[in-house]
């Protein structure tokens, strides 16, 4: 509808201007001695729109030939752009893909006209650890440095993301530490960085980054305490040559406040502190935490200690017998602290007690051996008996529950 009244319009107009021009068609005079020319006013218009269309048609030819040059030169560099993007495309789907090696084919063949040069050598990088080719991989994360080194983060990220799935370990760390160096406060950075200190057990190294962990909130709280606590519990497990207990304080001093509580901590400590022969320090220790916080693991401990005042020690752990009468481990630890002392009808009570609860497979070995040396053999054997069956149950019981199964010849060579 709008175009017809655009077309009648115009027809309307051109009728009007053709009567018009009829009736008063005009005068022209252009005169320059010794020429003149004389033309209505109805030829002379047109004229002058023909020619002026003449020049422009003329000089647009002209400058279309001038730009010939620089057209081709833009249409070219238009044609090799997208051939570009298409051949990065296509890489990044085959990298997706998991077809190596037409991957870096097609990132490097868009890598001559494209703009994209980091991610292509990025996605080079990544085709080549697909293919275990090392040495190919760094060389093109070598030229995404020289070529784009403006993304040194980038680019060591993924360097430290490809070492590290290609278990370089040591390498990962080194390259992790550089880009600690320039983004202290990079999540991700500090995140691979602790769990490449975990796989190298480089405790002390994990330690120091607790800090970074909490402060940027790289985990969650619990998480950062988790590794926390390992790296301490490791760290106190390392094996030490006897005499070097000052060694072994150093490293419970610096563990925190905080977890110096921790049962678990706490029983490691003291068993390093039973290999270095400090017996009296593992014994105060032991009592200490039971004292502050009841623990049965450490109740258990605490009668494996063979300390130099065992009477002080028994009389320690009768004095928790009113409240916890009815914790095995307790009576079990007891029994063993009277044994040493000589009191065995005492220790003979407490292990029927324990016994008769229920209490752990090491009561029926300790019963045993206080009534083979009380010259009950053939009780002491039943004893035995009865142990090594528990035994054998509760570690069936176990496999069982972890999906696995225990052998029939292991658990007859058990019974």
């Amino acid at each position: 509808m709008k175009l017809l009244l655009i077309v009648l319009s115009v027809l309307f107009a051109g009728v009007m201007i053709t009567l018009y021009s009829t009736e008063n068609p005009g005068y022209v005079l252009i005169a320059r001695e010794p020429w003149s020319i004389e033309m209505t006013l109805t030829v002379f218009i047109p004229l002058m729109l023909a020619s002026f269309f003449l020049v422009y048609l003329l000089l647009f030819i002209l400058v279309r030939l001038v730009r010939i040059p620089r057209d081709v030169r833009r249409w070219r560099a238009r044609r090799h752009a997208k051939e570009a993007r298409v051949a990065l495309t296509r890489g990044l789907v085959s990298l997706a893909e998991g077809n190596w090696v037409e991957a870096e084919t097609q990132l490097l063949a868009g890598m001559r006209h494209g703009d994209t040069t980091l991610l292509n050598y990025l996605g080079a990088a990544l085709a080549c650890e697909g293919q275990g080719n090392i040495e190919k991989r760094d060389e093109y994360l070598a030229l995404a440095h020289k070529n784009a080194a403006n993304n040194d983060l980038a680019i060591g990220m993924t360097q430290a993301y490809l070492q590290h799935r290609s278990h370089q370990l040591e390498q990962c760390l080194a390259t992790l530490n550089e880009l600690r160096a320039t983004a202290p406060k990079h999540r991700q950075v500090l995140k691979l960085l602790a769990q490449v200190h975990v796989e190298l057990r480089d405790w002390t190294g994990l330690i120091d980054l607790i800090p970074e962990l909490r402060q940027n909130y790289v985990m969650t709280a619990k998480e950062v305490d988790a590794l926390e606590l390992q790296a301490h519990r490791e760290l106190l497990k390392l094996s030490l040559p006897s005499g070097l207990p000052a060694v072994l304080k150093k490293a419970w001093n610096a563990v925190p406040k905080s977890l110096k509580r921790q049962p678990s901590l706490i029983a490691i400590y003291a068993r390093q502190l039973i290999q270095q022969n400090e017996v009296d320090e593992a014994e105060a220790v032991l009592r200490s935490a039971i004292e502050d916080a009841w623990d049965p693991l450490l109740v258990e401990l605490y009668g494996e200690v063979r300390g130099n005042h065992s009477a002080e020690q028994l009389e320690a752990a009768e004095g928790w017998l009113p409240s916890r009468a009815d914790e095995p481990k307790l009576l079990l630890t007891v029994a063993r602290l009277a044994m040493r002392a000589g009191q065995d009808a005492k220790a003979r009570n407490h292990l029927e007690k324990c016994l008769a609860m229920h209490g752990p497979v090491e009561a029926f070995r300790e019963m045993g051996n206080l009534l083979e040396r009380l010259g009950e053999k053939d009780k002491a054997l039943d004893y035995y008996r009865h142990g090594l069956e528990k035994y054998a149950s509760e570690l069936r019981s176990t496999q069982m529950r972890s999906g696995l199964r225990l052998p029939i010849s292991r658990y007859r060579a058990a019974r």
